[in-house]
């Protein structure tokens, strides 16, 4: 009897495992199970309980032990919900704090969360672990008097895309809004001028447990890429959210009859193994530009088609201009022709497709997110003090 397991499905399966075990992993910390000494100097992490902005606590979780060696801090992570009752225990001595905050969360809750933070620990480097999908940089001017550093998983290449008015909250509501007369107002974020000295360029969804998991190990070639795309994407949601969304669409079920197309909804393990038979995936944008699916596309072997990302940076850098990911117009006026050109270029997807493999699985494999840590964390010496 043959009882070999698919490699795929392993993959997924242990995917799942590294989920789990996360989950296991919080629920520990969160009834008190110390992570370190107490009153030790130590990098206190208040995260958000969130699949998003997890993705940004779980490298640190990961890499505790490596932290701790060089940095001489041992490490703690509690849910910012509890942050009242971190600040009442004086059990912690944090040299470093990472934060991060509910996305509906007041201005005024935001302002007395963080002075509570420096009275509490006035010597304490503050660092916002900003989880949001938007570009923007709505929490620098109302805290550029509490932090050391401002961490978000995309920046523009323009800094003075950050100084626009726009018509919606986010640049993507401004382009959507207008080409789909959306309801929208004009919104403007201050932006101090310690923009410079403090935005980072930070990790996120890749380093998210099930994600990590997936890129673990090199990429099996596969042969039975039967779907020609996967277009599974969601179209609910706000006006410009929707009409995009249902655009993306649109221009997927328009493609002729000869060519697959995998649409609808999916539980995540069919989800997953359906894209290891895609040869390529398009990835309309979010609420914010990059998703889930970019990342589990590439950690698939599926080519992706994404809107132009030209004008923002991430780390790592997945998308490179027809070497890691094929770029389209944001209206999708020119994805048949590419997408048409591409499938006639089986040795193009696969190159492509290997090569936004590799950057993803190099930077995890080498370690990589320590040269991240090494940035923030670059006015510690090793007895742990700044």
């Amino acid at each position: 009897m043959d009882i070999r397991i698919n490699s795929v499905s392993f993959r997924i399966f242990r995917s799942e495992i590294t989920d789990l075990l996360w989950t296991i992993s919080k629920k520990i910390n969160s009834i008190g199970i110390k992570m370190g000494d107490r009153n030790k100097p130590s990098v206190l992490f208040l995260y958000y309980p969130n699949a998003i902005a997890e993705s940004q606590l779980y490298p640190f979780f990961l890499n505790r032990k490596e932290i701790t060696a060089k940095y001489n801090l041992d490490f703690y992570m509690r849910s910012v919900d509890t942050v009242k009752e971190v600040i009442n225990e004086d059990i912690y001595n944090p040299r470093i704090i990472l934060i991060q905050v509910h996305f509906h969360s007041t201005k005024k809750f935001i302002d007395s969360l963080f002075l509570a933070l420096k009275n509490k620990w006035p010597a304490a480097k503050i660092i916002l672990m900003d989880w949001y999908a938007t570009s923007d940089l709505r929490l620098l001017d109302s805290l550029d008097s509490y932090i050391d550093q401002y961490v978000k998983k995309t920046l523009f290449v323009e800094s003075q895309n950050y100084d626009h008015d726009y018509f919606g909250d986010t640049n993507l509501m401004d382009y959507y809004g207008k080409i789909y007369n959306c309801d929208h107002k004009t919104k403007r974020y201050l932006v101090p001028a310690s923009i410079d000295k403090k935005l980072t360029n930070g990790v996120g969804f890749l380093t998210a447990p099930y994600l990590r998991s997936l890129f673990s190990h090199c990429l099996q070639p596969n042969e039975t890429r039967f779907i020609d795309l996967n277009a599974r994407f969601s179209t609910s949601g706000s006006q410009w959210y929707s009409s995009m969304r249902n655009s993306a669409l649109a221009v997927a079920s328009d493609l002729p009859a000869k060519y697959k197309v995998a649409t609808g909804p999916l539980k995540k393990r069919i989800y997953l193994d359906e894209l290891s038979h895609c040869k390529t995936t398009l990835s309309p944008f979010g609420y914010g530009e990059i998703c889930w699916r970019d990342y589990e596309a590439i950690a698939m072997g599926s080519l992706l088609f994404k809107p132009n990302m030209g004008h923002l940076t991430t780390n790592p850098d997945i998308f490179c201009p027809y070497e890691t990911y094929i770029p389209i117009a944001w209206d999708f006026s020119d994805f048949k022709d590419k997408f048409i050109y591409y499938l006639e270029r089986p040795k193009e997807i696969e190159r492509i497709a290997s090569n936004a493999y590799q950057v993803c699985h190099q930077y995890l494999k080498n370690g990589l997110f320590l040269n991240h840590v090494d940035n923030l964390f670059a006015d510690q010496n090793e007895n742990g003090t700044i």
